[in-house]
């Protein structure tokens, strides 16, 4: 469901939630949507102090004077001095920004790996990992991942909620100010239920849930402003969706409720043991669910330096200018001070200008002090705030090594970015099998078609081909790329593992990756990519694709013999163990057509000149191999 902001039942008294109304899962429907609202306003009148918090980081990062967390007030400015307020040099938006940007340039990628599996159960696995590449796409992880991260700095916690919609899997950034855990419950970091409310136009709520149409028009609309002064014209209803985990593997108490306040629209069990939640946690406290952002840690530092530009600020006003000394008996006209050239000033004591110092040069340094804590206790560069490099660092090992030692510092929070991946694969796949549950319910066949890239072109995956058991994979994740970003970092780094003999001049060149030679590699890999498509069509056993002249038939020939052996090693079925050899055999039948003729005999084969090793930086040092010349 769309959401926008939090909501606040009523500012009524909280009504006593009694022992038996407090276990909300076992209520009747007809009692639901009280119980709940009372329950919410309980958890968020003893949530102020973190719903306050929130509020102050807002501020500190979006340089405004937030007065509530939803709706017009969140982003609205003090009416009274809008410019009083405005931080005039915004550290924690910088500081945030800094580590946003050198932490999610490289996208985590979740790959499933079969724990002792046959041979089917790794294919299903491979195909596992390019369905949810594929659906990662589809649900724009490039613009959710970044903007999780983001939140999780400026708040503590980046939350995506993840559902199905319209039978496909859908995710939505969630506000933490949206959620409702009790503190107490979640003392050790594990709630067992959890609430989240949001504001939905009646006609969206009336399009899900027609049956209910009588009760939805019923429902009262109200306003998220805590100003009292701000109107909304939106016809807006709040939605509560409240969740509790069964309370161990065979119990029946698991719940989902989705209420407004005058009617139950949805009621189900919930089977799973997780909220359906991926969750970017920043830095988590000693106790409690909710974590502590970075503005948090530095906000002192931010409110110590607008002090400090504040009085600055003040004395350029007062003191900017230089000012005029004139005695009495100086019997000058201040008409005749003026910037006319060539003036004639007449009087007996000749005016002094004065240039006082406005500001002590001690409080620029504390100023510089300041600014240096915040990017320390953050563990940024202040060069890596302004994208610049320090100065003698120009070869590419210096740089990559200097990224390494700074890349050490969010070593934890990189963990944690990753982490947040796994929970959207893991959630999104729950989903998945949710969908393809309803769809044989209804004894529809259980399709659900995904598009994933692979050789540059568009692939449909389908889940039925890959249905796997939690228990027959695991879980990791590993970034896209390790290599540095930088062309110098990067092309120091495949040197240096082609010298080493770790790779070939065709893996060197594709993990130089740089933009100008996409064409090129695009056609200089296309006979190894049609090969490739040839032994995956084999070993998914679509159709057999046999070899023709027209390919390099000896890099057509090793890599079936790599095929063979791993699917031999996995355990594959004989026919299309056949099919490999089958395929090595016409390789070995065109070699022998397309080889020349024997000489006569007594007649020797011209012999060629051989041709000088190239001169190249990616030549493998290692040796028998050939060396620049």
């Amino acid at each position: 469901m769309a959401v926008n902001a939090t909501y606040n039942f009523s500012t009524s008294a909280a009504p006593d939630v009694g022992p038996l109304k407090r276990r909300w899962w076992v209520e009747e429907k007809d009692d639901l949507p009280a119980t709940l609202e009372a329950i919410i306003r309980n958890i968020r009148d003893r949530s102020t102090a973190i719903e306050t918090q929130r509020q102050v980081s807002a501020r500190l990062y979006g340089n405004l004077a937030v007065i509530g967390p939803a709706g017009l007030s969140f982003s609205r400015a003090s009416q009274a001095s809008p410019m009083r307020d405005r931080i005039t040099y915004n550290l924690v938006q910088s500081v945030v920004d800094t580590i946003t940007a050198k932490t999610v340039k490289n996208r985590p990628k979740p790959y499933f790996l079969t724990s002792g599996g046959d041979y089917r159960q790794q294919r299903k696995a491979k195909k596992l990992n390019r369905f949810v590449e594929g659906l990662f796409h589809e649900l724009n992880i490039r613009e959710i991942g970044p903007m999780a991260f983001r939140d999780a700095a400026v708040w503590g916690d980046g939350i995506v909620h993840v559902f199905a919609k319209d039978g496909r899997v859908a995710w939505e950034r969630v506000i933490p100010s949206e959620l409702y855990v009790d503190e107490v419950e979640g003392f050790y970091g594990s709630p067992r239920q959890m609430h989240r409310v949001k504001m939905l136009d009646r006609l969206v709520v009336l399009e899900a849930f027609p049956e209910h149409a009588a009760k939805i028009w019923e429902a009262k609309a109200t306003s998220q402003d805590r100003a009292s002064d701000v109107q909304s014209v939106s016809d807006q209803i709040p939605v509560a969706e409240s969740w509790h985990l069964p309370s161990g593997p065979d119990a029946k108490d698991g719940r989902h409720i989705i209420s407004a306040s005058t009617v139950v629209l949805l009621d189900e069990p919930y089977t799973r043991d997780t909220f359906p939640f991926a969750r970017m946690k920043w830095s988590k406290r000693l106790w409690g669910y909710w974590s502590m952002g970075v503005v948090e840690q530095i906000q002192n530092q931010q409110t110590e330096l607008n002090k400090l530009l504040w009085l600055v600020q003040r004395s350029y006003h007062l003191m900017g200018s230089f000012k005029i000394w004139m005695t009495h008996d100086s019997k000058i006209a201040t008409e005749h001070l003026n910037n006319d050239i060539g003036s004639i000033i007449r009087g007996n004591t000749a005016p002094q200008y004065l240039t006082p110092q406005v500001v002590p040069a001690e409080y620029y340094a504390h100023i510089e002090r300041i600014v240096k804590m915040a990017y320390d206790q953050a563990g940024v560069s202040m060069l890596s705030a302004t994208s610049e490099k320090p100065a003698g660092l120009d070869s590419g090992k210096a740089l990559r090594e200097y990224g390494d030692i700074e890349s050490d510092r969010f070593q934890v929070i990189g963990q944690a970015y990753e982490n947040f991946h796994l929970d959207l694969a893991r959630l999104s796949i729950d989903v998945v099998r949710d969908i393809v549950g309803e769809k044989a319910k209804r004894h529809e066949a259980k399709s659900f078609v995904v598009k994933s890239s692979a050789a540059r072109f568009l692939n449909e995956i389908d889940w039925k081909d890959i249905d796997l058991r939690d228990d027959a994979y695991v879980m990791q994740v590993f970034p896209i790329s390790s290599l540095p970003n930088d062309p110098a970092g990067r092309l120091q780094t495949v040197q240096e593992y082609a010298q080493a003999g770790f790779l070939d001049q065709r893996a060197a060149k594709k993990l130089l990756n740089f933009p100008d030679l996409e064409a090129e590699d695009s056609l200089s890999s296309a006979i190894e990519e049609r090969i490739e498509a040839s032994m995956e069509a084999i070993m998914d056993g679509d159709k057999y694709i046999p070899p023709d002249p027209f390919v390099d038939l000896a890099l057509a020939r090793q890599m079936a013999l790599q095929y063979y052996n791993q699917a031999a090693k996995d355990g594959a079925e004989e026919s299309k163990l056949d099919l490999f050899r089958t395929y090595i055999g016409q390789i070995d039948a065109l070699e022998a057509a397309a080889a020349p003729p024997a000489p006569p005999p007594g007649v020797a084969a011209p012999q060629a000149a051989p041709a000088p090793p190239p001169t190249s930086d990616l030549i493998p040092n290692v040796p028998g191999a050939p060396g620049p010349m």
